[in-house]
């Protein structure tokens, strides 16, 4: 080891930091909209409200103690990470109008198409397609027949 990096003082993580109080922010108001839910559907938002909340408030009294430390940056495309992200929020707005499903589904392969490094097969296409079918289903059926939650 040099003795640069020897002596190099370690940053804190304010990126983490950041995003750790905005995860404690939209926890929060996740919390506070479930109060328009049944009580069924109330468990889901409450319980990852809670979470965010929780573990955010955790990561930033971590990062006051100066036990958080600024992580290497990661490789990789950040095309790919902006069509995720560009997907995920498309999926959002068009929950309202499509309804889950048909947005839920649509988001699926997106997702698929900008996010798979592998070579595309005729197999791994229908197992990608009979997964995302399945979970779709499953979570539609959890949320909409058992929480009760008010699927659009």
């Amino acid at each position: 080891m040099s003795e640069a990096s020897r002596s190099a003082k370690p940053t804190r993580d304010l990126a983490g930091a950041i995003g750790s109080a905005l995860l404690v922010l939209l926890g929060a108001v996740a919390f506070s909209q479930a109060a328009d839910f049944s009580d069924l559907g109330a468990v889901f938002p409450r319980a990852i409200g809670g979470l965010m909340v929780m573990l955010g408030v955790a990561y930033l009294v971590l990062f006051a103690l100066g036990r958080t430390q600024a992580s290497t940056p990661v490789q990789g495309s950040n095309l790919r990470r902006a069509g995720v992200a560009a997907v995920m929020l498309a999926w959002a707005f068009m929950l309202g109008p499509l309804g889950f499903l048909l947005s839920s589904a649509l988001a699926f392969a997106l997702l698929l198409l900008v996010a798979n490094h592998d070579r595309w097969t005729l197999r791994s296409s229908v197992i990608y397609g009979l997964a995302g079918a399945t979970l779709l289903l499953g979570l539609y059926a959890l949320f909409k027949l058992v929480l009760q939650v008010p699927l659009p």
